[in-house]
C-alpha cells in the first residue's frame, strides 16, 4: 500500500512538473496595426468587415511556416494583438483594391503599418437623404474608376449595424451597369422605408463591384447614419381602374 501511494505522488509531482514547463513558454509580446490607404488620395480604402480584404502573414526563420491572416475593419484599419517579436512577410490582398507587394517588416512590440494601394473604384460626391413624406431613402454619387474594368454593378445598403456592407445588411437596392462610366455620370438608387423598422436609425452605404478581377471585393463609400420614421409616410393613392 505504501509503495503504491509514493507511486501516485512520483505521478502527480510528474504531472505538476510538466505543466510548469509548459507554462514557462513565452506569450507574445508584439502588436501589429495600422490601415490600407488610397495611394494618391491618403484616404482609407473601406472595407467589408466580413468579406473584404485580407494581410496574409509569415513569420520568418521557421521551415513550411504557416500563412496567417489579418481582415481589415470596415473603416479599413487592422489590429492582430498576439504576435511574437520578429521579422515578418506581409501582403495585403484579395480585396477591393490591387494587391500590394510582398513586404518585409520587423515587428516588435508596437508596431503601426500602413499599406499603400489603388482602389479598384473610388465612390464620390455621395449624398444620401431620407424624405420622410415619402418613405424613401435617395443616394446619389458618381463612381472614379481606377481599374479599366467594366463596373459589374452598385448599391445601397442599409443595416443597424454601423459594420453594414454586403455581408451585413438588412435592405439592398442594386442596379446593373456593365459598362466603363464617366467620372461625370450621376448615379441614383432609391430604397423604400417600408420593411424597416420605423423609430430606429440604420446605417445606409454605397456599394460598387467591378467586373473581371478574380476575388475583388466591393468598393464602398463611408456609411451615414439616418434616424428612420415612417409615421408620415402619405400613401399614394390607388391606381385608377
Amino acid at each position: 500500500m505504501k509503495s503504491r501511494v509514493i507511486l501516485y505522488v512520483n505521478i502527480l509531482l510528474g504531472l505538476c512538473l510538466g505543466s510548469c514547463e509548459l507554462d514557462n513558454y513565452d506569450s507574445p509580446d508584439a502588436q501589429f496595426f495600422g490601415s490600407v490607404i488610397d495611394d494618391e488620395t491618403d484616404e482609407p480604402i473601406r472595407q467589408d468587415l466580413i468579406e473584404g480584404s485580407r494581410i496574409d502573414y509569415v513569420e520568418m526563420g521557421f521551415e513550411n511556416p504557416n500563412i496567417r491572416q489579418i481582415r481589415f475593419h470596415t473603416d479599413g484599419t487592422f489590429r492582430e494583438n498576439n504576435l511574437f517579436s520578429g521579422t515578418y512577410e506581409v501582403q495585403a490582398l484579395r480585396g477591393n483594391f490591387f494587391s500590394t507587394e510582398k513586404t518585409t517588416i520587423d515587428i516588435q512590440g508596437e508596431t503601426e503599418y500602413h499599406f499603400r494601394a489603388l482602389p479598384y473604384i473610388r465612390i464620390r460626391n455621395v449624398d444620401v437623404a431620407f424624405d420622410e413624406i415619402r418613405g424613401m431613402v435617395t443616394a446619389t454619387f458618381t463612381l472614379d474608376q481606377v481599374s479599366g474594368n467594366a463596373i459589374a454593378s452598385v448599391h445601397l445598403i442599409t443595416d443597424r449595424n454601423p459594420n453594414v456592407s454586403n455581408s451585413i445588411r438588412s435592405a439592398m437596392v442594386s442596379r446593373t451597369v456593365n459598362a466603363v462610366v464617366s467620372p461625370e455620370r450621376t448615379f441614383r438608387l432609391e430604397m423604400s422605408t417600408e420593411n424597416l423598422v420605423s423609430g430606429k436609425d440604420y446605417f445606409f452605404r454605397v456599394a460598387a463591384l467591378i467586373s473581371g478581377i478574380g476575388e475583388a471585393k466591393h468598393n464602398y463609400s463611408v456609411p451615414v447614419r439616418l434616424a428612420i420614421d415612417n409615421s408620415k409616410v402619405v400613401p399614394e393613392p390607388p391606381a385608377k381602374e
